[in-house]
Protein backbone atom coordinates (compact mmCIF):
# COMPACT_ATOMS: atom_id res chain seq x y z
CA UNK A 1 0.00 0.00 0.00
CA UNK A 2 1.51 3.23 -1.06
CA UNK A 3 1.67 6.48 1.13
CA UNK A 4 -1.02 8.03 -1.21
CA UNK A 5 -3.48 5.30 -1.28
CA UNK A 6 -6.93 6.60 -0.58
CA UNK A 7 -9.79 5.10 1.96
CA UNK A 8 -12.40 2.85 -0.71
CA UNK A 9 -14.34 1.22 1.38
CA UNK A 10 -17.34 -0.13 -0.91
CA UNK A 11 -18.41 -3.41 0.72
CA UNK A 12 -18.11 -2.38 3.97
CA UNK A 13 -19.48 1.18 3.83
CA UNK A 14 -21.45 1.44 0.65
CA UNK A 15 -20.65 4.19 -0.95
CA UNK A 16 -16.64 4.97 -1.56
CA UNK A 17 -16.29 8.62 0.00
CA UNK A 18 -13.51 11.25 -1.90
CA UNK A 19 -11.12 10.47 1.22
CA UNK A 20 -7.39 9.21 1.89
CA UNK A 21 -7.25 6.22 4.08
CA UNK A 22 -5.39 3.98 6.13
CA UNK A 23 -2.47 2.69 3.96
CA UNK A 24 -0.14 6.19 4.53
CA UNK A 25 0.68 4.45 8.26
CA UNK A 26 0.92 1.02 6.32
CA UNK A 27 3.88 3.06 3.85
CA UNK A 28 5.34 4.92 7.03
CA UNK A 29 5.84 1.58 9.05
CA UNK A 30 5.78 1.26 12.60
CA UNK A 31 6.69 3.64 15.25
CA UNK A 32 10.02 3.10 16.78
CA UNK A 33 10.03 0.47 19.15
CA UNK A 34 6.69 -0.73 18.13
CA UNK A 35 7.90 -3.81 17.10
CA UNK A 36 8.27 -5.34 13.99
CA UNK A 37 5.36 -5.63 11.11
CA UNK A 38 5.19 -8.47 8.82
CA UNK A 39 4.14 -8.57 5.21
CA UNK A 40 0.61 -9.35 6.35
CA UNK A 41 0.26 -5.51 7.69
CA UNK A 42 -0.71 -4.47 4.01
CA UNK A 43 -3.24 -7.27 3.74
CA UNK A 44 -4.70 -6.29 6.25
CA UNK A 45 -5.40 -2.96 5.12
CA UNK A 46 -6.32 -4.76 2.01
CA UNK A 47 -8.75 -7.02 3.36
CA UNK A 48 -10.63 -3.65 5.11
CA UNK A 49 -11.27 -2.73 1.32
CA UNK A 50 -12.01 -6.46 0.16
CA UNK A 51 -14.46 -6.15 -3.05
CA UNK A 52 -13.23 -2.99 -4.09
CA UNK A 53 -11.16 -3.80 -6.87
CA UNK A 54 -12.35 -2.12 -9.86
CA UNK A 55 -10.51 -2.58 -13.54
CA UNK A 56 -7.59 -0.41 -14.31
CA UNK A 57 -8.30 3.24 -15.73
CA UNK A 58 -9.74 3.41 -19.16
CA UNK A 59 -6.42 4.90 -21.34
CA UNK A 60 -6.87 8.64 -21.38
CA UNK A 61 -7.65 9.18 -17.90
CA UNK A 62 -4.54 10.91 -16.69
CA UNK A 63 -5.71 14.82 -15.70
CA UNK A 64 -5.70 17.42 -13.36
CA UNK A 65 -8.92 17.73 -10.56
CA UNK A 66 -9.80 14.93 -12.93
CA UNK A 67 -9.71 17.34 -16.16
CA UNK A 68 -9.24 20.65 -14.51
CA UNK A 69 -6.04 22.75 -14.13
CA UNK A 70 -3.46 23.51 -12.14
CA UNK A 71 -4.69 26.46 -9.08
CA UNK A 72 -2.91 28.60 -6.87
CA UNK A 73 -3.08 29.88 -3.50
CA UNK A 74 -4.48 33.05 -4.81
CA UNK A 75 -7.07 31.13 -7.18
CA UNK A 76 -10.42 30.40 -5.26
CA UNK A 77 -7.99 31.87 -1.88
CA UNK A 78 -10.70 30.47 0.54
CA UNK A 79 -10.24 26.79 -0.27
CA UNK A 80 -7.40 25.11 1.71
CA UNK A 81 -6.51 21.33 2.68
CA UNK A 82 -6.65 19.26 5.97
CA UNK A 83 -3.89 17.88 7.21
CA UNK A 84 -3.93 15.22 10.18
CA UNK A 85 -0.77 13.62 12.26
CA UNK A 86 -1.60 11.10 14.62
CA UNK A 87 -1.34 7.47 15.57
CA UNK A 88 -3.02 4.26 14.43
CA UNK A 89 -2.61 1.37 16.57
CA UNK A 90 -3.79 -1.58 15.07
CA UNK A 91 -3.92 -4.63 17.02
CA UNK A 92 -1.76 -7.64 16.11
CA UNK A 93 0.65 -5.16 13.78
CA UNK A 94 1.71 -2.22 15.81
CA UNK A 95 1.46 0.95 16.13
CA UNK A 96 2.03 3.55 13.26
CA UNK A 97 2.26 7.06 12.42
CA UNK A 98 -0.75 8.46 10.72
CA UNK A 99 0.84 11.56 8.45
CA UNK A 100 -0.84 12.79 5.47
CA UNK A 101 -2.63 15.43 3.45
CA UNK A 102 -6.38 14.22 4.19
CA UNK A 103 -8.98 16.37 2.53
CA UNK A 104 -9.86 19.36 0.77
CA UNK A 105 -11.97 21.71 2.44
CA UNK A 106 -12.93 25.98 2.24
CA UNK A 107 -13.05 28.81 5.10
CA UNK A 108 -16.33 29.73 5.76
CA UNK A 109 -15.72 32.27 8.43
CA UNK A 110 -12.18 33.52 9.81
CA UNK A 111 -11.91 30.43 12.39
CA UNK A 112 -14.16 28.46 10.86
CA UNK A 113 -13.78 25.83 7.93
CA UNK A 114 -16.65 23.58 6.00
CA UNK A 115 -16.13 20.09 5.08
CA UNK A 116 -17.48 16.47 4.69
CA UNK A 117 -18.00 14.54 7.69
CA UNK A 118 -16.40 11.38 6.94
CA UNK A 119 -12.86 13.55 6.35
CA UNK A 120 -12.97 13.50 10.65
CA UNK A 121 -15.05 10.60 11.11
CA UNK A 122 -12.27 8.00 12.86
CA UNK A 123 -13.88 5.26 11.76
CA UNK A 124 -14.08 6.06 7.87
CA UNK A 125 -9.87 7.23 8.82
CA UNK A 126 -9.39 3.51 9.82
CA UNK A 127 -11.26 1.42 8.03
CA UNK A 128 -12.15 -0.38 11.53
CA UNK A 129 -8.09 -1.62 11.37
CA UNK A 130 -7.73 -0.06 15.18
CA UNK A 131 -8.32 3.52 16.40
CA UNK A 132 -6.38 6.46 15.89
CA UNK A 133 -4.69 8.61 19.33
CA UNK A 134 -3.39 11.83 20.16
CA UNK A 135 -5.04 13.23 16.42
CA UNK A 136 -3.88 16.49 15.04
CA UNK A 137 -5.50 18.64 12.67
CA UNK A 138 -3.96 21.40 10.52
CA UNK A 139 -5.26 23.58 7.77
CA UNK A 140 -3.40 24.97 5.26
CA UNK A 141 -3.63 26.92 1.74
CA UNK A 142 -0.56 26.10 -0.14
CA UNK A 143 -1.42 24.79 -3.24
CA UNK A 144 1.70 21.80 -3.22
CA UNK A 145 0.62 19.88 -0.24
CA UNK A 146 2.26 16.74 -1.52
CA UNK A 147 5.40 16.85 0.24
CA UNK A 148 3.77 16.83 3.77
CA UNK A 149 2.95 13.23 4.72
CA UNK A 150 5.12 10.34 6.70
CA UNK A 151 8.44 10.86 4.91
CA UNK A 152 8.44 14.36 5.98
CA UNK A 153 6.07 15.76 8.51
CA UNK A 154 6.91 19.40 9.16
CA UNK A 155 3.33 21.83 9.03
CA UNK A 156 3.60 23.67 6.15
CA UNK A 157 4.31 27.63 7.31
CA UNK A 158 0.54 28.99 6.70
CA UNK A 159 -0.98 25.86 8.97
CA UNK A 160 -2.98 27.00 10.96
CA UNK A 161 -3.77 24.14 14.02
CA UNK A 162 -7.81 23.28 14.62
CA UNK A 163 -9.05 23.15 17.78
CA UNK A 164 -12.16 21.13 17.75
CA UNK A 165 -14.36 19.78 14.69
CA UNK A 166 -18.01 18.68 14.85
CA UNK A 167 -19.53 16.48 12.20
CA UNK A 168 -23.48 16.20 11.43
CA UNK A 169 -24.91 14.21 13.93
CA UNK A 170 -26.78 12.13 11.68
CA UNK A 171 -24.07 10.95 9.46
CA UNK A 172 -22.68 7.49 9.48
CA UNK A 173 -19.99 6.03 7.61
CA UNK A 174 -21.75 2.47 7.55
CA UNK A 175 -24.79 4.08 5.77
CA UNK A 176 -23.05 6.14 3.42
CA UNK A 177 -25.49 5.35 0.10
CA UNK A 178 -24.60 5.68 -3.38
CA UNK A 179 -26.45 8.05 -6.18
CA UNK A 180 -28.36 10.81 -4.43
CA UNK A 181 -28.56 9.85 -0.75
CA UNK A 182 -29.17 11.44 2.25
CA UNK A 183 -26.01 10.60 3.96
CA UNK A 184 -25.37 14.43 5.65
CA UNK A 185 -21.67 14.17 4.72
CA UNK A 186 -20.89 17.68 6.26
CA UNK A 187 -18.32 19.01 9.29
CA UNK A 188 -16.80 22.11 10.76
CA UNK A 189 -13.93 22.82 12.36
CA UNK A 190 -12.72 25.51 14.47
CA UNK A 191 -9.47 26.91 14.19
CA UNK A 192 -6.84 27.71 16.59
CA UNK A 193 -6.61 31.47 15.52
CA UNK A 194 -9.15 33.35 12.98
CA UNK A 195 -7.69 33.76 9.35
CA UNK A 196 -8.07 37.72 8.55
CA UNK A 197 -6.27 37.87 5.26
CA UNK A 198 -8.63 36.02 3.24
CA UNK A 199 -12.59 36.55 2.24
CA UNK A 200 -14.13 33.25 3.62
CA UNK A 201 -16.38 31.59 0.78
CA UNK A 202 -20.19 32.88 0.87
CA UNK A 203 -22.77 30.17 1.45
CA UNK A 204 -25.93 30.69 -0.55
CA UNK A 205 -29.19 31.89 0.93
CA UNK A 206 -32.21 29.39 0.64
CA UNK A 207 -33.53 31.03 -2.19
CA UNK A 208 -30.61 30.93 -4.16
CA UNK A 209 -30.02 27.13 -3.39
CA UNK A 210 -33.67 26.59 -4.53
CA UNK A 211 -32.94 28.67 -7.29
CA UNK A 212 -29.94 26.00 -8.59
CA UNK A 213 -30.64 23.32 -11.65
CA UNK A 214 -29.30 20.97 -13.57
CA UNK A 215 -26.95 22.08 -16.38
CA UNK A 216 -25.89 25.45 -13.96
CA UNK A 217 -22.46 26.12 -13.87
CA UNK A 218 -19.98 25.05 -10.96
CA UNK A 219 -16.12 25.42 -10.37
CA UNK A 220 -14.65 22.71 -8.67
CA UNK A 221 -11.97 23.19 -6.49
CA UNK A 222 -9.54 20.47 -4.72
CA UNK A 223 -6.19 18.77 -3.74
CA UNK A 224 -7.41 15.25 -4.97
CA UNK A 225 -6.55 12.09 -7.28
CA UNK A 226 -6.00 13.53 -10.75
CA UNK A 227 -5.41 9.94 -12.21
CA UNK A 228 -8.38 7.44 -11.32
CA UNK A 229 -6.71 4.21 -10.17
CA UNK A 230 -7.97 1.16 -8.70
CA UNK A 231 -8.33 0.32 -5.08
CA UNK A 232 -4.49 -1.15 -4.95
CA UNK A 233 -2.80 0.99 -7.52
CA UNK A 234 -1.59 4.20 -5.79
CA UNK A 235 -2.31 7.68 -8.35
CA UNK A 236 1.57 8.44 -10.36
CA UNK A 237 3.74 10.90 -8.29
CA UNK A 238 3.01 14.49 -8.87
CA UNK A 239 -0.56 13.99 -9.21
CA UNK A 240 -1.89 13.99 -5.52
CA UNK A 241 -2.40 16.82 -2.62
CA UNK A 242 -1.57 19.61 -5.37
CA UNK A 243 -4.39 22.38 -5.74
CA UNK A 244 -6.46 22.03 -8.77
CA UNK A 245 -9.82 23.88 -10.18
CA UNK A 246 -11.86 23.24 -13.19
CA UNK A 247 -15.44 24.19 -14.51
CA UNK A 248 -18.26 21.69 -14.34
CA UNK A 249 -21.74 21.42 -13.94
CA UNK A 250 -24.65 20.09 -11.74
CA UNK A 251 -25.96 16.77 -13.57
CA UNK A 252 -28.39 15.80 -11.24
CA UNK A 253 -29.89 17.45 -8.72
CA UNK A 254 -31.52 16.10 -5.47
CA UNK A 255 -32.61 17.63 -2.20
CA UNK A 256 -29.75 16.83 -0.08
CA UNK A 257 -27.33 15.86 -2.70
CA UNK A 258 -26.11 16.65 -6.33
CA UNK A 259 -23.79 15.05 -9.03
CA UNK A 260 -21.56 17.30 -9.97
CA UNK A 261 -19.86 16.20 -13.61
CA UNK A 262 -21.30 13.10 -16.08
CA UNK A 263 -18.98 12.64 -18.78
CA UNK A 264 -15.50 11.16 -18.72
CA UNK A 265 -14.51 14.23 -20.63
CA UNK A 266 -16.20 16.14 -17.75
CA UNK A 267 -14.20 18.19 -15.08
CA UNK A 268 -14.85 15.86 -12.35
CA UNK A 269 -13.59 15.23 -8.58
CA UNK A 270 -12.07 12.24 -7.59
CA UNK A 271 -9.91 10.90 -4.01
CA UNK A 272 -8.57 13.81 -2.06
CA UNK A 273 -11.18 16.22 -3.01
CA UNK A 274 -13.15 14.98 -0.44
CA UNK A 275 -14.50 17.80 1.12
CA UNK A 276 -13.50 20.34 -0.91
CA UNK A 277 -16.18 23.44 -2.68
CA UNK A 278 -18.23 23.43 -6.08
CA UNK A 279 -18.27 27.01 -6.60
CA UNK A 280 -21.67 28.79 -8.06
CA UNK A 281 -21.55 32.27 -9.64
CA UNK A 282 -24.77 33.64 -9.48
CA UNK A 283 -26.53 34.54 -12.79
CA UNK A 284 -25.86 38.01 -12.66
CA UNK A 285 -22.49 37.74 -10.75
CA UNK A 286 -20.18 40.45 -11.85
CA UNK A 287 -18.27 40.26 -8.07
CA UNK A 288 -16.86 38.07 -5.98
CA UNK A 289 -19.80 38.43 -3.40
CA UNK A 290 -21.63 37.06 -5.99
CA UNK A 291 -19.96 33.87 -6.16
CA UNK A 292 -21.89 30.93 -3.27
CA UNK A 293 -20.07 27.95 -1.71
CA UNK A 294 -22.79 25.26 -2.92
CA UNK A 295 -21.74 22.02 -2.87
CA UNK A 296 -18.86 19.91 -0.31
CA UNK A 297 -17.62 16.93 -1.91
CA UNK A 298 -18.90 13.69 -1.03
CA UNK A 299 -18.90 10.60 -2.73
CA UNK A 300 -18.71 8.22 -5.46
CA UNK A 301 -21.93 8.41 -7.74
CA UNK A 302 -22.01 4.13 -8.19
CA UNK A 303 -19.37 1.82 -8.08
CA UNK A 304 -17.30 3.04 -11.33
CA UNK A 305 -15.75 5.12 -8.59
CA UNK A 306 -14.35 8.12 -10.45
CA UNK A 307 -13.33 6.52 -13.70
CA UNK A 308 -16.71 7.31 -15.78
CA UNK A 309 -18.94 9.61 -14.45
CA UNK A 310 -18.92 12.75 -11.87
CA UNK A 311 -18.84 12.67 -8.19
CA UNK A 312 -21.85 13.73 -5.64
CA UNK A 313 -21.46 16.67 -3.42
CA UNK A 314 -23.67 17.73 -0.12
CA UNK A 315 -25.51 20.36 -0.59
CA UNK A 316 -25.11 23.35 1.39
CA UNK A 317 -28.63 24.87 1.26
CA UNK A 318 -30.00 21.80 2.35
CA UNK A 319 -27.58 21.97 5.88
CA UNK A 320 -28.05 25.87 6.57
CA UNK A 321 -30.00 25.59 9.63
CA UNK A 322 -27.71 22.79 10.86
CA UNK A 323 -24.49 25.12 10.13
CA UNK A 324 -25.76 27.99 11.60
CA UNK A 325 -26.77 26.39 14.62
CA UNK A 326 -23.38 24.64 15.60
CA UNK A 327 -21.43 28.07 14.34
CA UNK A 328 -23.47 30.05 17.29
CA UNK A 329 -23.38 27.33 19.54
CA UNK A 330 -19.47 27.06 19.96
CA UNK A 331 -19.06 31.04 19.71
CA UNK A 332 -21.85 30.68 23.32
CA UNK A 333 -19.38 27.65 24.81
CA UNK A 334 -16.21 29.13 24.12
CA UNK A 335 -15.00 27.10 20.62
CA UNK A 336 -14.48 29.88 18.46
CA UNK A 337 -12.28 32.54 18.52
CA UNK A 338 -14.03 35.21 16.40
CA UNK A 339 -16.88 36.06 16.80
CA UNK A 340 -18.08 39.29 15.72
CA UNK A 341 -20.87 37.58 13.27
CA UNK A 342 -21.86 34.11 15.46
CA UNK A 343 -24.08 32.94 12.49
CA UNK A 344 -23.85 32.50 9.31
CA UNK A 345 -21.71 35.22 7.35
CA UNK A 346 -24.21 37.68 5.40
CA UNK A 347 -23.91 37.51 1.59
CA UNK A 348 -23.07 41.06 2.22
CA UNK A 349 -19.60 40.00 4.25
CA UNK A 350 -17.26 40.70 2.03
CA UNK A 351 -18.62 43.86 -0.25
CA UNK A 352 -15.41 45.75 1.10
CA UNK A 353 -12.67 47.88 -0.59
CA UNK A 354 -10.26 45.91 -2.16
CA UNK A 355 -7.40 46.96 -0.07
CA UNK A 356 -9.73 46.08 3.67
CA UNK A 357 -10.35 42.59 4.75
CA UNK A 358 -12.93 41.79 7.13
CA UNK A 359 -10.23 42.00 10.01
CA UNK A 360 -9.00 45.62 9.03
CA UNK A 361 -5.93 44.44 7.82
CA UNK A 362 -4.66 44.67 4.57
CA UNK A 363 -5.10 41.95 1.61
CA UNK A 364 -3.09 41.58 -1.62
CA UNK A 365 -4.76 43.83 -4.50
CA UNK A 366 -5.73 42.49 -7.87
CA UNK A 367 -3.32 43.26 -10.59
CA UNK A 368 -4.98 43.91 -13.98
CA UNK A 369 -4.09 40.37 -15.09
CA UNK A 370 -5.19 39.26 -12.13
CA UNK A 371 -8.65 39.61 -12.94
CA UNK A 372 -8.01 37.47 -16.30
CA UNK A 373 -11.27 35.27 -16.30
CA UNK A 374 -11.03 31.91 -16.09
CA UNK A 375 -12.05 30.43 -19.40
CA UNK A 376 -12.86 26.08 -18.47
CA UNK A 377 -13.22 23.51 -21.20
CA UNK A 378 -15.78 21.50 -19.90
CA UNK A 379 -14.60 18.49 -22.07
CA UNK A 380 -10.63 19.91 -22.35
CA UNK A 381 -7.70 18.53 -20.33
CA UNK A 382 -5.46 20.75 -18.50
CA UNK A 383 -3.87 24.24 -20.24
CA UNK A 384 -0.57 22.97 -20.27
CA UNK A 385 -1.73 20.28 -22.57
CA UNK A 386 -3.23 22.78 -24.73
CA UNK A 387 -7.00 22.69 -25.12
CA UNK A 388 -6.81 23.11 -29.06
CA UNK A 389 -7.54 19.95 -30.54
CA UNK A 390 -8.40 18.91 -27.50
CA UNK A 391 -12.13 20.08 -27.94
CA UNK A 392 -13.79 22.56 -26.13
CA UNK A 393 -17.31 22.04 -25.92
CA UNK A 394 -18.39 25.29 -23.90
CA UNK A 395 -16.43 28.10 -22.60
CA UNK A 396 -17.92 30.10 -19.57
CA UNK A 397 -16.07 33.28 -18.28
CA UNK A 398 -16.09 33.61 -14.55
CA UNK A 399 -13.59 35.97 -12.45
CA UNK A 400 -10.81 33.82 -10.25
CA UNK A 401 -11.34 35.33 -7.17
CA UNK A 402 -8.34 35.77 -5.43
CA UNK A 403 -7.19 37.43 -1.87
Amino acid sequence: MHASHRLFLRSTFGAAVFCLGPAMAWAAGPVEGAGEVSGEAGAAADRAEEGAVIDAAPSGLVHGIINGEAATEADYPAAGGLLIDATLSVPGYGIFPYISFLCSSTLIAPDVVLLAAHCVDELALTGGQGEITAMQFGWSRQADLSGFGPRRADWPEDTVMVRKWVKHEDFNIRRLGIGISDNHDIALLFLETPVLDVRPALLPTPEEGADLAVADRVIAVGWGQQTATSSTQAPPAGTFAIKMMGESAIAELGDPEMKIGEERTDVRKCHGDSGGPSFYFLPEAETDDLMRLVGVTSHAYDYTDCYRTGGVDTRVDYHLEWIDAELRAACEDGTRVWCEEPGILPTTYNDLPDEEDAGGDPVSGEEDEGKARLACATGGGPRSAGLVGIGVLGLLLVRRPRS
